[in-house]
């Protein structure tokens, strides 16, 4: 296979710092919320434990760094990919094949950047960035600041969690540093 980019995924930048901390932000405010909660175990499973374990991977690879980063990353968004389809099941069926669609070429395209197939990381700050936007200025204002009646502030947790989890991926693709490679070389 032809290599065109180089990807390397540095844990001691201000943006990985940034990353890490929005990604511990999403783990202990699922923490807080899911363990406050009596729910059926299946959904304790799907909404609580699958991104828990996403976020201690993804923690653990960016702590350890070195050949430990990518493989821990890769584990952790294809757990996150799995909680973010499982999670659209609950949504209108419109809604839940566009997310499917969006949450599989986020595995896609996040593969294909940390291989080195692609030949930018760019692609990887709109996939992030825009249904990090649509949350923050579409659908949550509806959904929480002017719902009537009041949402009460702690169920809005597994959201903010959500919102964390994508400024963590954002901040990570802005983290990571490439170096372009001639194909020949690869």
């Amino acid at each position: 296979m032809k290599r065109y980019l180089k990807v390397s995924i540095p844990n001691r930048t201000p943006m990985a710092y940034l990353s890490c901390l929005a990604m511990s932000a999403a783990a202990v405010l699922r923490l807080i919320y899911y363990l406050t909660r009596d729910i059926p175990l299946l959904q304790l499973w799907i909404y609580f434990v699958l991104p828990e374990v996403a976020a201690g991977l993804f923690l653990v690879g960016m702590i350890l760094g070195g050949r430990f980063t990518k493989p821990a990353m890769l584990t952790a968004v294809v757990l996150g990919v799995a909680f973010f389809i499982l999670k659209a099941t609950t949504f209108t069926l419109v809604h839940q094949i566009l997310c499917t669609i969006l949450y599989s070429a986020v595995l896609i395209l996040v593969f294909a950047t940390v291989q080195g197939c692609l030949p930018t990381k760019r692609l990887l700050y709109p996939l992030f960035g825009l249904p990090m936007l649509f949350h923050l200025l579409v659908e949550d204002p509806h959904k929480y600041f002017f719902a009537q009646p009041p949402v009460p502030v702690v169920e809005w947790l597994p959201e903010i969690s959500v919102l964390c989890i994508m400024a963590s991926l954002f901040s990570l693709s802005v983290a990571m540093r490439t170096q372009r490679i001639a194909s020949d070389q690869a």
